[in-house]
């Protein structure tokens, strides 16, 4: 603005710092005449760009697209990144071993086989279903382990390790009803000994294995239902 008031700034300014401090331009806006507390962010004006039910998020000098309650990617959330299962439904993606993925899988099969070295495992995707029991997500490896997440009959998700012959880990979240078409989020992350479970961006679960585990490499992924004697060691 100016002293005198005549043909000052007109608009708004946002998180002023002067010297490395920041000045609180709300309480000062509070008690001058003509200011008002408050400015427009970027989200008010191009908010409408996140599309497919991704939120726009504030940042200090722009904004940008979370798309993590869509089924889309990319920086507008335009790009489909889902699939709608019917019943008894799957869809598999086989690996070669050791590490090298055949050559009739795409690159981002790859990329998938490359984030779950034999020492660690990080697992993110999002879910909607109203059926339960029901299979989300099995994968084994070419010893015979297996890592498989399921739906219980009463709702509840259960995250089944098997890291060795003579040993399955079985960890159980029962918070809610996970079958009760809502989106829910599930992260699974694993570092040597340790194991973390978000569910919805919460902590639903932490546990040490012990020293020796290790998940060797992956044979195949199988998303929705496994056919024949596969799953017959998984009880629901």
């Amino acid at each position: 603005g100016t002293s005198s008031r005549q043909k000052g700034f007109l608009g708004c300014i946002r998180s002023l710092h002067l010297n490395g401090q920041k000045l609180d331009l709300e309480e000062r806006a509070k008690v001058t005449s003509g200011v008002r507390p408050g400015c427009p962010g970027h989200c008010s004006t191009y908010g409408s760009i996140c599309h497919n039910g991704g939120k726009c998020v504030e940042k200090y000098s722009g904004y940008f697209c979370d798309c993590t309650n869509s089924p889309y990617e990319g920086p507008f959330c335009k790009k489909e990144v889902s699939a709608v299962f019917e019943a008894g439904t799957s869809v598999m993606y086989m690996f070669q071993e050791p590490y090298p993925v055949t050559k009739n899988i795409s690159l981002s099969s790859s990329a998938i086989y490359a984030e779950a070295a034999p020492s660690k495992e990080n697992i993110a995707f999002s879910f909607v279903t109203a059926q339960a029991p029901s299979l989300l997500l099995y994968i084994n490896s070419s010893s015979q382990d297996y890592l498989a997440v399921l739906l219980c009959k009463n709702g509840s998700l259960q995250v089944h390790y098997q890291l060795s012959k003579e040993e399955t880990h079985i960890f159980n979240i029962d918070a809610e009803n996970f079958a009760n078409r809502r989106m829910h989020h599930l992260n699974i992350n694993r570092e040597g000994r340790e194991l973390t479970i978000q569910v919805d961006r919460q902590l639903r679960l932490s546990y040490n294995f012990s020293p020796e585990v290790e998940f060797r490499a992956i044979r195949s992924l199988i998303l929705g239902k496994v056919r024949g004697l596969l799953f017959l060691s998984i009880p629901f």
